[in-house]
């Protein structure tokens, strides 16, 4: 009877016992099937012998065409070779591996996670393709982002809000700044100080209106041993939730769009020289040669004292110069012929004819011109000239005395540029007047036009070259012409 009884409790404890087991395994089904990521139960054989449901919608079949079927039937070998490999490897070492695969029988990025037990493998599959697609949309974003940001001619940037660090700095720093992109943040007291004076108030005011609004400023920069640069800088705050994040902007060199306009404007201005030349100067020029005409003959007769009708005539002879100005800028472009011609005699003539005049006035004339020996010009002769003759000619009524003029000639055979410097020792001219010079009607001198240093100017462009000028009150001026050569 005892032994009935403690059948009966054993009886009792397996089915209490199955019923938990049932409850344990029904709990644990249910889990899996409701996770999102794939799972799958593989035994020693390879084969499936459970499978949920969200690893059928990736692998896009029932779990009943699979269940005893291979895992390598579904990841054949030879096209998988990554996944057969980690999951030989779990396997074989009983370690948990880790991995992600390209798929591309679903193309797809799975993450795979298997846990090996002596009976088999558990196997974790996520689909990450989303993920991994959003990473490389992002890489390809970074890279093109960098490939345009290194390949523009302008410096982009990308500051923190109180702009002292750098985030980002293009390489195009190194050409228009002068140093390195990675030098930059270090260097950036040296910017400032490269930054005209009278600039750098509006500059710093700029970059503080950055933090709040879109601001662009023009500014002068000078790196040393080099001509004076134009810059623009652009900016503009970027807000992410009403904070400000960063500063980006836009750094460029402006120089040759400023010449461009300089040289636009005196275009114009020559070309209202000339439309006001061409419609003037011979309607002036006729009644002249009466006035004249008629003065000389009251000049032969004497009855106007000899000293008013002097002042009269030389008065009418700089009228009359005027006018011829006029009428040259009047001039149609292809009235001027070119040719192949040395360069040296051109301005020794001009030199020698200026002698004479420099001699009467005690003003000495240096030359150093060897350099410009065996260098030919294709140009006018007698355009040059007329261009050397004013430039020389005002040197010397620029010195008050005795003084001295020094004619320089220098070669840049990498450029294929001559220079001729004609330096004079008077009293020097302000930088304000300096840069007014060459405009029409503009001139230092009394009585002077500012017709003829346009008109030389016109002349040396019409043979490619440039005019320049450098002066300091009190140590005199520096014109430089500038004309390429041909050896």
């Amino acid at each position: 009877m005892k032994q009935t009884e403690n059948f009966s409790d054993l009886q009792k404890q397996l089915e209490t016992l199955n019923e938990v087991l049932r409850t344990s395994n029904k709990r644990h089904y249910e889990l899996l099937e409701s996770i999102s990521d794939g799972f799958c139960a593989i035994n020693r054989e390879w084969c499936f012998t459970f499978i949920n449901n969200s690893l059928e919608s990736i692998f896009k079949k029932q779990r009943q065409e699979l269940l005893g079927e291979s895992l390598w039937s579904v990841f054949p070998i030879d096209s998988h070779p990554g996944i057969y490999n980690n999951i030989h490897q779990a396997m074989k070492e009983l370690r948990v591996v880790r991995f992600q695969e390209y798929t591309p029988k679903f193309n797809k990025y799975l993450q795979f996670s298997a846990y090996p037990t002596k009976e088999g493998l558990s196997i974790f599959a996520q689909d990450v393709t989303e993920q991994v697609r959003m990473i490389e949309a992002l890489i390809e974003s970074e890279e093109r982002f960098h490939m345009l940001a290194n390949n523009i001619g302008e410096i982009f940037w990308i500051a923190s809000p109180d702009m002292e660090e750098w985030y980002y700095v293009s390489p195009a720093t190194k050409h228009i700044l002068g140093f390195l992109s990675e030098e930059f943040e270090e260097k950036l007291d040296e910017v400032w100080k490269r930054v005209n004076r009278d600039d750098l108030h509006k500059a710093k005011e700029a970059c503080e209106e950055m933090r709040e609004r879109e601001s662009i400023v023009e500014f002068r920069y000078q790196q040393p041993n080099q001509p004076m640069q134009w810059m623009r800088l652009k900016g503009l705050p970027v807000f992410k939730d009403g904070t400000l994040e960063v500063i980006v902007g836009i750094t460029e060199d402006i120089t040759k769009i400023i010449e461009r306009e300089e040289l636009l404007t005196r275009s114009e201005k020559l070309s209202t020289v000339g439309q006001l030349a061409a419609g003037i100067a011979h309607e002036i020029r006729n009644p002249l040669t009466s006035i004249k005409g008629f003065l000389q003959i009251i000049q032969s007769e004497g009855t106007v004292p000899p000293t008013y009708t002097s002042i009269m005539l030389d008065e009418l002879d700089r009228i009359e110069s005027i006018i011829n100005e006029f009428l040259f800028l009047a001039k149609p472009q292809q009235e001027i012929k070119f040719e192949v011609q040395p360069f040296r005699p051109i301005l020794e003539q001009v030199i020698g004819l200026m002698q004479g005049e420099a001699n009467l006035k005690g003003i000495e004339i240096i030359v150093e011109l060897n350099d410009l020996s065996l260098l030919k010009v294709k140009g006018n002769a007698n355009h040059l000239k007329q261009a050397f003759v004013n430039i020389i000619k005002n040197a010397m009524e620029a010195i008050q005395a005795k003084g001295k003029i020094k004619i320089i000639g220098e070669v840049n055979s990498e450029k294929s540029i001559l220079t001729v410097a004609v330096i004079d020792d008077g009293p020097g001219i302000t930088q304000e007047r300096l840069k007014k010079l060459g405009e029409p009607f503009y001139s230092t001198k009394e009585k002077g036009t500012g017709l003829g240093l346009m008109i030389t100017r016109k002349l040396l462009e019409d043979h490619e070259g440039e005019l320049l000028f450098d002066s300091e009150i009190g140590k005199g001026t520096s014109v430089y012409v500038k004309l390429p050569f041909i050896e």
